[in-house]
């Protein structure tokens, strides 16, 4: 009984009508009737289309201007019939026939709540769909529902290969619905509490699509996924052009170089190794800024991961040709770089918007976890503490210091001069051991270089040995 063979009569009410007359054109041999609501009867009678309107079972038309339309018995009884006796007898003493087939899609409430007023928020707050697709949802033993235009495929592929939606699809269109309907109300609890409280949910919502398992998680006896926010920015949703399979930490390393990359406005180039920046230089030209963000620690760029944020040149990409790197992610790339880069097989070419997020920060911990605001290097206003004035140069180098050493391990020093770092000390539980770290890979380089520090020096030992290193400001 489960895996029925008959005429189905559906029902839709879609807000997206994409796809849905193909969708009817590509299924009608297998649907007895079509009742549809307001837009969606209009919209199928126009393009000609067989297709009844549900007033014609409610015996109501829509109401407080099409707030309530589907919230009636008699559909939602159709759609909910579980086909015993009982349920038969129930819907034939009043005059219900059952839906085997419900096609809905709700409001666009993540699009309008991006710039929409609380009015706009509120009307875009999908009721009947909900509600429909739940109910669908619920009944998937004897109902299919497609609650998307991504849906409609599978299900006219398989009518027409198979006479009838199968058991095992009914059930991963219910998941699918149910996952889009919880996503739905998570937006809207999560968006409405921020536009009328001004403030974090009292209870934090978390939602992700799942876009793959990885290989394994940080060790390879750890199990690892990736799931993705649903937008088209950032790394977990950004496009691979070429080489092997992205592990779980060459995609933490992505990230963390994609995020330091995205504090310049400038030209940038991050080498990244281990969450740590090794190497970071702003140029106006790629190819120069290439080479000395390289430079600036050579032996620890090997097996590194690069960002930048401008398209990737083929000068630029000359520049890394003998350099072994696992990833590189840039925001788009010449057709003659991607010509150099694919001589490299294994090497993990990302392609991604690069659009601020400033969603908020969430972080694990046994039993819970933490939430922060997203990071900021702006400074707000700087003070002049000790010695003269700073040049030009030297404040910009200061500024440049300062947005690295952000993306940096405390205790972190980051040393730079002429925009590029010289060198890094990161990830130390001493402050003045990072400091000697981050002089001892500067070198001769220090001399003249500007410090920037991830905290306050808690003793003078740091400022001394800065000042012996010829360090210039801090």
């Amino acid at each position: 009984m489960l895996n029925y063979s008959c005429l189905m009569r559906a029902l839709f009410s879609v807000y997206d009508k994409s796809g849905i007359e193909q969708f009817l054109k590509h299924s009608h041999s297998y649907i007895e009737e079509v009742y549809a609501t307001g837009g969606t009867f209009k919209f199928l009678q126009e393009k000609g289309f067989d297709v009844k309107n549900t007033q014609d079972i409610t015996g109501f038309q829509e109401l407080l201007n099409g707030r309530v339309k589907t919230l009636h018995p008699a559909l939602f009884a159709g759609i909910l019939s579980t086909r015993d006796e009982k349920s038969n007898k129930d819907l034939q003493d009043h005059g219900i026939k059952d839906f085997d087939l419900v096609v809905s899609n709700l409001y666009p409430f993540e699009e309008v709540s991006k710039t929409g007023s609380v009015d706009q928020m509120i009307e875009n707050i999908d009721i009947g769909g909900v509600s429909l697709l739940r109910a669908a949802a619920k009944n998937f033993q004897y109902v299919t529902v497609a609650s998307s235009p991504s849906d409609y495929d599978i299900i006219s592929n398989e009518l027409n290969s198979k006479g009838r939606v199968s058991l095992e699809t009914r059930k991963l269109l219910a998941m699918r619905t149910f996952s889009r309907v919880a996503s739905y109300d998570v937006s809207i609890y999560n968006s409405m509490y921020r536009t009328l409280f001004d403030s974090v949910p009292s209870t934090l919502f978390a939602k992700g699509l799942k876009g793959r398992e990885l290989r394994y998680g940080e060790n390879p006896d750890q199990k690892g996924y990736i799931y993705t926010d649903g937008t088209r920015s950032g790394i977990a949703n950004s496009e691979q052009i070429q080489g092997k399979e992205l592990s779980y930490n060459n995609l933490l390393d992505a990230n963390s170089a994609y995020e330091t990359a995205m504090e310049f406005d400038r030209t940038v180039v991050v080498v990244m190794k281990h969450n740590t920046p090794c190497g970071v230089c702003q140029n106006d030209d790629l190819a120069t800024a290439m080479e000395k963000a390289v430079d600036a620690d050579k032996e620890s760029a090997y097996g590194s991961v690069i960002a930048l944020n401008r398209e990737m040149t083929a000068d630029a990409a000359a520049k890394i040709s003998k350099l072994f790197v696992e990833v590189i992610v840039a925001p788009s790339y010449s057709s003659e770089a991607l010509d150099l880069l694919s001589r490299k097989k294994n090497l993990r070419v990302l392609k991604v918007n690069m659009d601020r997020d400033r969603s908020l920060r969430i972080r694990s911990i046994s039993n819970g976890f933490l939430v922060q605001s997203p990071l900021s290097s702006d400074f707000e206003k700087l003070e002049l503490k000790s010695g003269s004035p700073c040049s030009r140069d030297m404040m910009d180098d200061l500024m440049f210091s300062w947005k690295v050493v952000t993306h940096c391990r405390s205790n972190a020093i980051v040393l730079a001069k002429g925009m590029v770092t010289t060198g890094i000390g990161a990830g130390q539980t001493s402050r003045i051991e990072a400091l000697r770290i981050a002089v001892e890979r500067s070198g001769k380089r220090a001399a003249g270089s500007v410090l920037a520090s991830d905290a306050f020096f808690p003793f003078e030992d740091n400022v001394e040995l800065a000042g012996k290193s010829g360090i210039s400001a801090i």
